[in-house]
């Protein structure tokens, strides 16, 4: 993001972290119900999961988050974007089918290139659910090593080895075949997802949510119905960025959105995170606000969507949105959106993600704006616009031993 484009609002990082469900207002009652409302949260990094979690849920804690992988309630995969992220296993194969389109002309390139035909893949299909049907839950290792026995892979991994075992990993998951459930250390086993609910059981229902059916209308807006629930104020750009999706794909599917929640007969709970959206636009830099629209206003390239309550909330909880928070690598905080100005700068991105692989560092919020990150092993290193003071670093100190307390227990 070019450094010289003026900051979003301070406010917008406010509603975010209270729509995010990072504050008592908003959080959800456990983990499972937490996902659900975020509808995916990115999962790269195993290690990362539990926190991001927990910190959306009341007091949940790691072993929380260890039993609802356990229980098949939350499982990992590539439902979107070429990305791991966690789902609920409700919500696991509508969603994947209605994103999957948006990578197959990278997965025929991809194959071509690696040697990789249907003949192969149906055998590694089979190979892997034959050997969950005997053992259960199976670590990557054991997985690669059955493919070998196969004479599927190489056991060298020169040549290209390395890249046809991740495809194939990466592949029979988009498929639907295989899904990432039960944490065993720092890895998640990988089992049969055939199990789970359907395509069918998601919000186009017998219509499906694959890219031509009839249902997949339905999918794309539920989609941004839950997004911009769970991280608005949100552009048609964020969604974009988040789905894969074109942006007048992702636009069509937030007026969607809007419409469906704004509709007489809609089920509002408040309690499930089901609120009408509302469209806004925000103005005047870090002192300015986000402006709620009319209901005649229609879409555009600076509109945002948010949940219509959100406004309100955000003057019962000032002081709590305000407070220092200790966000894990990869939080949908500041991964989940193309516009992350309200929270960072240039130079607080380089400070998050120093180098080009893409490795994020763990992340403190104060008042709404990046502080410091906090790379494991070495210590806090600050922005270069905090500023540092005893109230400060007493509050920073104290956020990072409440989730550490919280991940033991």
């Amino acid at each position: 993001m070019p450094a010289t484009r003026t900051a979003a609002p301070r406010e917008m990082s406010y509603l975010r972290i209270l729509a995010q469900g990072l504050v008592p207002a908003t959080t959800a009652p456990d983990v499972v119900e937490a996902v659900r409302r975020q509808l995916a949260v990115q999962g790269q990094q195993p290690s990362a999961v539990p926190h991001a979690l927990i910190l959306r849920a009341d007091g949940a804690t790691g072993s929380a988050v260890d039993a609802a992988f356990a229980s098949g309630r939350l499982v990992r995969s590539w439902p979107m974007r070429g990305t791991i992220h966690i789902t609920t296993a409700a919500d696991h194969h509508w969603l994947r089918e209605a994103l999957m389109h948006r990578s197959d002309a990278w997965t025929r390139q991809t194959e071509a290139r690696l040697g990789l035909d249907g003949a192969v893949l149906g055998r590694a299909a089979d190979a892997a659910l034959g050997l969950i049907g005997r053992e259960g839950p199976v670590a990557r290792a054991r997985l690669i090593r059955a493919w070998q026995e196969a004479g599927l892979l190489d056991s060298d991994p020169a040549d290209g080895g390395s890249w046809r075992r991740r495809h194939l990993l990466v592949r029979l998951q988009r498929e639907g075949l295989l899904v990432q459930g039960p944490r065993r250390g720092n890895e998640h086993l990988i089992m049969d997802a055939r199990d789970l609910p359907g395509a069918d059981a998601g919000p186009g229902g017998s219509g499906g949510a694959a890219h031509g059916t009839a249902g997949h209308r339905a999918a794309l807006a539920e989609i941004a119905r839950r997004y911009a629930t769970s991280h608005g104020p949100v552009s048609a750009a964020d969604l974009a960025r988040w789905t894969t999706l074109p942006q007048a794909e992702a636009t069509r599917a937030l007026e969607d959105a809007v419409e469906i929640t704004n509709a007489a007969d809609y089920p509002t709970d408040p309690n499930a995170a089901r609120v009408p959206l509302v469209r806004a636009r925000a103005a005047g830099g870090l002192q300015g606000s986000v402006r709620l629209l009319g209901a005649d206003a229609g879409p555009g390239r600076d509109v945002l969507y948010l949940r219509a309550d959100l406004p309100e909330l955000l003057e019962g909880s000032r002081r709590a949105v305000a407070r220092t928070l200790f966000l894990p690598s990869f939080d949908e905080l500041h991964v989940g959106y193309k516009d992350r100005l309200c929270l960072t700068d240039a130079a607080g991105e380089r400070l998050i993600c120093p180098a080009s692989n893409g490795m994020f560092r763990p992340l403190l919020v104060d008042r709404g704006r990046v502080v410091a990150v906090r790379p494991v092993g070495e210590g806090l290193l600050w922005a270069d616009g905090a500023r540092r003071s005893a109230r400060l670093e007493q509050s920073v100190e104290r956020a990072v031993r409440r989730i550490e307390r919280r991940l033991s227990r």
